[in-house]
């Protein structure tokens, strides 16, 4: 089961306790669920506009994706916990995009860094990194290395958190 964001709004403004978002979730390919949440600390809104419905959804995940851990709390993974991960994802994405037209970002390693451009071509400031780390990968401009960066920064985070 393919499970993707598409029109995601958040609205950082109105974000109290829980993201304040609206989008519509595809399933396969196909739209299935409205979702959205107000950002008060309530659970996320899912009307269905497919025939999927948001029992199948979760069933399949708690089978197919790990448990969540929060503390001492083990919890089968859901369909919220999913759009959670998937907002990250995509804001993160965002974040990362917006970072690289001012600095130059890399991946060195199992980390990320970015470097000042200071009005230099991100290629120059990338030779120079490139001189002390021959390992390094430019992220600018490059939607996989992208990803990846992405993926690196929310497993940094997490493991941060535990």
């Amino acid at each position: 089961m393919h499970i993707e964001l598409r029109k995601l709004k958040v609205v950082d403004a109105l974000s109290e306790e829980t993201t304040c978002y609206s989008a519509e979730i595809w399933i396969d390919g196909q739209r299935a669920f409205l979702a959205s949440n107000r950002g008060h600390g309530a659970a996320d809104d899912y009307h269905a506009v497919g025939s999927v419905t948001e029992q199948a959804v979760d069933a399949w995940l708690a089978a197919n994706r790990p448990v969540s851990r929060l503390g001492d709390s083990v919890m089968p993974h859901c369909l919220e916990f999913e759009v959670a991960a998937l907002i990250t994802r995509i804001e993160e994405a965002k974040r990362l995009r917006r970072q690289c037209r001012t600095k130059l970002v890399t991946i060195e390693g199992d980390q990320v860094f970015c470097y000042p451009l200071k009005g230099r071509a991100a290629p120059t400031v990338f030779a120079n990194v490139q001189r002390r780390t021959p390992t390094a990968r430019m992220v600018n401009g490059d939607d996989s290395a992208i990803d990846e960066a992405v993926t690196l920064m929310i497993a940094q985070s997490e493991g941060d958190m535990a």
